[in-house]
């Protein structure tokens, strides 16, 4: 196999180098993008293993595959011959094999995975190959008995015993869930699921392989299935003398999605890994989730919160002792009031995988306003001390490691002129501080006042931080400035901050963003005759709802936008969302429903509106999208709507987001002038 490194460089050597001037951002810079991630080191610490992503020229098709990198200096290869699908390599205990999630067909004439919907998460199995190379080996043989595997961050996870002989993972038994006559008559009946990106899956179950010594042709002869019925298992944590597994699990009648919903009674519950018994550890109000043992197996930590409350919150850490009798410790409430917001645990709802430095401390993240920290807790007393610019953690140490073994590829792509992003706060007016972020373009691009685009973050209880992603640079490479706003709601500023905005959406928030674009054009940054919003889920709503209420913006694009609220609820897989935010179902709150949905107010609309729709979007399905764009035909409104099929929530495919961004460019362009 070709040494990529070593013919990059001897292109590199062997060509003139010639100085090319930096070019403003395009379209298609998105498919030559190329990066690797994850990286796995081997337990020796010489050779690591990584995820090349990258964009098919011919196909424009994402795509994953499996690299290696060892030496000094460092040199990589593909491990496999035109690099099929690969993902999420671990190295087993001893270094010898390599373990990795793929979408490849198993062999011919075995029985195949069966295939989830391609607008949900990747339809995956199990392959080994060995560390010193040769031929992949799925880890089941031809009558496996397993369908689908977990490759998600809140239910799967792969994980060796520790004596490195078994294989913990997750995945559904692949059965047809209709009966004869429905699959006879051609008809489904609708059955409960995990909504949003798990769409054509089973729930969720645990299962363990028993490893060959020396596997020829698949991996495990003995797969042992430790749950089986309707509820879901995920993020399974082997005891250290692997004899456990500790799994979070909601085992009530109460279901909704929970990738994006934390808010129903999650708790811990243990496996005997011989006897499959199952018992609860926890039995708290609210959830507990993410189980991470102690290095000594004492003892786990986890996420947990009194109240099923909005879809992100603000999380304690727990201390829950297994024992006879189970225990349940608060380490540090940070929901209390007068703790400093700056040290609660982000709200993206997860825990870093070794998050044990040691027996008594713990490391985490926290979003902190724009920015993310890291701090340690000591478990025994609850001391908090920021370690964020600390290279002697050992989760650091651990990164540092990681990030010498990944490959090293030379770009090809001339210097760009990239756009920078700016922290800005301001007085709303309110008697509150509120900040966020502006993606200024490149100098050399355009000059203030500039053209602004109100970017408000989804959630709404998520948050904008500093940085320009793809989308921002090329917005930017337009002459846009790009303002994210961290309204009321957003995460990352305390309890009292996150539930400011509860049964007031589109009122408080949408007051801090327009005092914001108010500040912008005071302070010279924005044009007041060039105004534009877009925005996404509940940036779609920010949108929609802003047009309904003020004349200010020359267009808008809303993208899988909530529009309305009783819609909202019936339509989508995340009921808790409108019922939290108004307390109550429909029938229940009406009018406060219709208060705040934007197609209340489509008949004030004056802005050209462009709707952008996913057509296979669970959380704000296409007939919101349908419906208000309708609205505006009605009303004389300039609307178009675009839809993308085979997408859910995120619009993810590579010609789809290409298309996407022509479009808005197209759109703001097309109404830049009356």
């Amino acid at each position: 196999m070709m040494k990529h490194l070593i013919l990059f460089c001897a292109l590199a050597l062997a060509t003139p180098i010639v100085a090319q001037e930096p070019r403003p951002w395009q379209i298609d810079d998105l498919y030559q993008a190329e990066g690797f991630h994850p990286i796995a080191v081997s337990p020796d610490g010489r050779t690591g293993a990584a995820i090349r992503g990258w964009i098919d020229p011919e196909t424009r098709v994402q795509r994953y595959s499996l690299w290696k990198s060892a030496g000094d200096p460092l040199e990589s290869e593909p491990m496999e011959l035109d690099e099929p699908d690969a993902r999420a390599p671990l190295w087993s205990p001893d270094g010898k094999w390599i373990v990795f999630l793929s979408e490849r067909p198993r062999p011919k004439g075995w029985k195949q995975t069966p295939q989830a919907p391609p607008f949900s998460e990747a339809t995956v199995d199990l392959w080994l190959i060995r560390a010193a190379g040769g031929k992949a080996i799925p880890l089941s043989g031809p009558e496996k008995p397993y369908g689908r595997v977990y490759p998600d961050q809140f239910y799967g996870r792969v994980a060796f015993s520790p004596d490195g002989k078994r294989l913990l993972f997750v995945a559904d038994d692949g059965k047809d869930p209709r009966t004869e006559a429905e699959m006879r008559n051609g008809v489904s009946v609708g059955r409960e699921d995990q909504g949003e990106g798990y769409t054509g899956f089973g729930p969720a179950e645990i299962w363990i392989a028993d490893l060959e010594e020396d596997p020829k042709d698949f991996g495990a002869n003995q797969i042992t299935r430790l749950t089986d019925d309707k509820f879901w298992y995920g993020d399974p944590q082997w005891s250290p003398d692997g004899t456990k597994i500790v799994v979070h699990a909601n085992r009530t009648e109460i279901q909704e999605s929970a990738r994006y919903s934390i808010n129903k009674n999650y708790d811990l519950w243990e496996i005997d890994v011989e006897t499959k018994a199952l018992r609860p550890l926890t039995d708290g109000p609210g959830p507990e989730f993410f189980p991470r043992f102690s290095p000594d197996g004492s003892r786990l930590i986890c996420l947990t919160s009194p109240r099923r409350g909005p879809h992100q919150d603000i999380y304690n850490l727990a201390v829950v002792t297994p024992g006879a009798k189970p225990t349940t410790k608060i380490v540090f409430n940070f929901r209390a009031p007068d703790v400093d917001f700056q040290e609660t645990p982000s709200s993206n709802m997860s825990l870093l995988g070794n998050c044990w430095e040691d027996d008594s401390h713990v490391i985490y993240d926290a979003s902190v306003g724009l920015l993310s920290k890291r701090f340690t807790i000591n478990v025994d007393n609850g001391k908090i001390t920021d370690v964020s610019d600390s290279k002697d953690t050992a989760y650091a140490k651990a990164r540092e490691i990681e990030s010498q073994f990944r490959p090293r590829v030379v770009s090809l792509l001339p210097p760009r002129l990239n756009a920078s992003s700016e922290r800005v706060a301001w007085d709303n007016g309110e008697g509150m501080e509120i900040e966020g972020a502006v993606v200024i373009p490149h100098p050399d691009i355009a000059k203030a006042p500039y053209k602004l685009i109100v970017l408000p973050h989804g959630g709404p209880h998520h948050r904008a931080g500093l940085g320009a992603g793809f989308d921002d640079q090329v917005l930017a490479s337009k002459g846009y400035a790009i303002f994210k706003p961290n309204f009321r709601g957003s995460t990352g500023y305390g309890l009292a901050f996150l539930d400011a905005n509860r049964g007031d959406l589109g009122g408080g928030d949408m007051r801090d963003i327009l005092s914001g674009v108010d500040f912008l054009i005071e302070e010279g940054v924005a044009n007041p005759d060039q105004l534009y919003a877009y925005g996404v889920s509940y940036g779609g709503y920010m949108t929609s709802w802003l047009v309904g209420q003020t004349n200010r913006f020359r267009a808008a694009v809303a993208e899988n936008a909530v529009t309305d609220m009783t819609m909202m609820w019936t339509l989508s897989d995340l009921q808790s969302w409108t019922e939290w935010e108004f307390g109550g179902k429909p029938w229940e709150v009406p009018n406060a429903m219709d208060r705040h949905s934007p197609l209340t107010y489509a008949g004030r609309v004056k802005t050209p509106t462009l709707m952008l729709n996913s057509r296979d979007d669970r959380r704000c399905p296409l007939p919101m999208g349908r419906a208000f764009h309708q609205a505006l035909r009605g009303a004389g409104v300039s609307t178009e709507i675009v839809i993308y099929p085979n997408e859910p929530h995120g619009i993810r495919q590579p010609r789809h987001r290409a298309d996407k961004l022509e479009r808005i460019l197209n759109w703001f362009e097309t109404h830049s002038k009356d």
